[in-house]
């Protein structure tokens, strides 16, 4: 398999340096991601720990991937998890229709390729388990899919209706049949037909016709993709997984000052490190959702007291309630983590870069609730470059590295495309040396007989005509030219580059499936990508 490996700036600078292992960036972590002694270091930690809840996380685990048609090979993964000595690496993403954008499979190819390496190396066993944020109510962030139209030279948004009433979460929202049949009718009406559309088609109906809601086809079709490579799903709003999350729910109240101030005490020295915040933090803000009336509604505190939009709590009462109803409570972008380091015992937790430069507020709130921030692994970041495109960028003398990580290139072969009429001053020439020549023989023609004026003329007029016919001949084919050049640029950014961002954050991945087969998952999860910061390019 084809892979090159390029060396990429990323947006977010603290990531950047943090993959590069820059102290003012790696400080801020509680390991480095790319030093083989910290697995073995965070190994050693973990079996030091207990996880009295680990028989009750493998049945509800177990029970939850059967439900959704998970392949052997994962709920044999999940049987390995109830050994005292097994771990897990985990990352997760929120449940996009038709899995979202092409780096949620990224994600779990990672975790995959993360939790094999792992096994060799540690010589233990370590399970990839991916972490669906079903709970999350944003259903704008969700309910589209990207795919390419007008010859692939535009980035076209396709979305699914979704009941957006309230505040509800997705795993709590209906799927709608005729929404989804509509949305899907789109899909393929965007797709040429290949002789994969037919499969394709069939998993998507399948999967959706058997699905409740958006979280689940979204976690039946990544059983599907990745369950033959043992993933295992997880999913956030779960009944049993709430209930195992209840002492850290208790926790986040107790010391939900602290906590407060640990964030306000990170935002501060990662500002003085030079950084941008990734994270908003407010002093009301109490890192937990509460569900009432079935909305997922933000809490704050103030003083003592906890609030959301329709009811206010003491400290006491909603200790209670977490006591009583683990199931009304949901974690938030801070305590998330928090949740999964209590339910599994982790390795290393994939994120992408945005999620990575969260997670430096959070070393020092693992260890105020006594636990220990896992190993932070950015994930593999990829585009798919086809065969045609490559043909392309040959054409204007480009490599991929260029285009991805140099905009003045696009500039540079654009301006290539314009340079309209580069003859016009040998045109002139001619025409004028025309002339020179022409005129003294019609002279001395006409003094010997006077009658072929008009002859000679006409000839003289015949002769230019034919240079301002080629000319046009000229400027006419350049015109094309530029115009299927023009196109070919086009092209090249919509699938390289779509809306100037990186192609996994916006194409669908059923739209390379449609023309490569299924069978591209099992490509990618084999496919010799390093897991150094490093951009991937797998040449399709």
């Amino acid at each position: 398999m084809n892979v090159d490996h390029i060396a990429l700036p990323l947006a977010n600078r603290l990531t950047q340096d943090y993959q590069e292992g820059k102290e003012s960036a790696v400080s801020f972590f509680a390991y480095k991601p790319y030093r083989s002694e910290s697995y073995r270091e965070r190994l050693e930690w973990l079996r030091g720990r207990t996880f009295s809840h680990r028989e009750k996380l493998t049945e509800g685990l177990y029970t939850y991937n059967q439900d959704i048609g998970n392949h052997e090979e994962a709920l044999q993964r999940i049987n390995t998890l109830k050994k005292p000595d097994a771990y897990v690496v985990i990352g997760g993403q929120q449940a996009g229709v038709l899995t979202g954008p092409l780096y949620t499979i990224y994600k779990a190819v990672h975790l995959i390729q993360a939790a094999q390496k792992l096994s060799q190396e540690l010589e233990v066993e370590v399970i990839p388990v991916f972490w669906i944020a079903g709970e999350d109510h944003d259903l704008d962030e969700i309910d589209h899919v990207f795919w390419l139209s007008e010859k692939e030279r535009r980035l076209h948004k396709e979305r699914m209706k979704l009941s957006k009433k309230g505040r509800f979460s997705a795993s709590d929202v209906t799927l709608d049949a005729a929404a989804v049949e509509a949305f899907l009718q789109s899909f393929f009406d965007g797709h040429p037909e290949t002789v994969h559309t037919a499969q394709i088609r069939s998993l998507l109906q399948a999967t959706a016709s058997t699905s409740r809601t958006p979280v689940e086809w979204f976690a039946r079709l990544l059983a599907q993709l990745f369950g033959k490579h043992g993933l295992v799903l997880v999913e956030s709003s779960s009944p049993y997984i709430r209930e195992l999350e209840q002492p850290i729910f208790q926790k986040v109240i107790a010391k939900n000052e602290q906590i407060s101030h640990l964030l306000t005490d990170a935002a501060t020295r990662i500002a003085d490190a030079g950084y941008p915040l990734q994270l908003e933090v407010g002093e009301h803000q109490a890192n937990l959702f509460l569900y009432e009336g079935g909305e997922r509604l933000l809490l704050e505190r103030y003083g003592d007291r906890f609030v959301n939009r329709r009811c206010t709590y003491s400290r006491e009462e909603l200790l209670k309630l977490a006591e009583d109803a683990p199931q009304r409570f949901s974690a938030n972008v801070v305590t998330r983590g928090l949740m999964q380091e209590h339910l599994f015992p982790t390795l290393a937790f994939v994120g992408g870069a945005g999620e990575v430069a969260y997670w430096a507020f959070y070393r020092e709130i693992f260890a105020a609730l006594d636990m220990q921030m896992p190993i932070v692994l950015p994930r593999i970041s990829v585009t798919l470059l086809e065969g045609a495109l490559e043909r392309l960028l040959a054409g204007f003398d480009l490599d991929i590295s260029q285009v991805l990580g140099q905009e003045e290139a696009w500039k540079e072969a654009q301006m290539k495309t314009r340079e309209q009429r580069p003859l016009d001053e040998r045109f002139t020439h001619v025409r004028e040396s025309l002339l020179d020549l022409y005129r003294p023989l019609v002279e001395d023609v006409v003094r010997l007989d006077g009658g072929l004026r008009g002859i000679a003329d006409k000839n003289l007029s015949i002769l230019l005509g034919q240079v301002d016919f080629l000319e046009q001949r000229l400027t006419r084919s350049l015109q094309e030219r530029e115009d299927t050049d023009q196109h070919r640029i086009w092209r090249l950014e919509a699938n390289l580059l779509p809306e100037g961002g990186l192609q996994e954050r916006k194409i669908s991945f059923f739209s390379y499936a449609n023309k490569y087969g299924l069978s591209l998952v099992d490509r990618l999860v084999h496919a010799p990508f390093t897991h150094d910061g490093r951009h991937q390019v797998f040449h399709l």
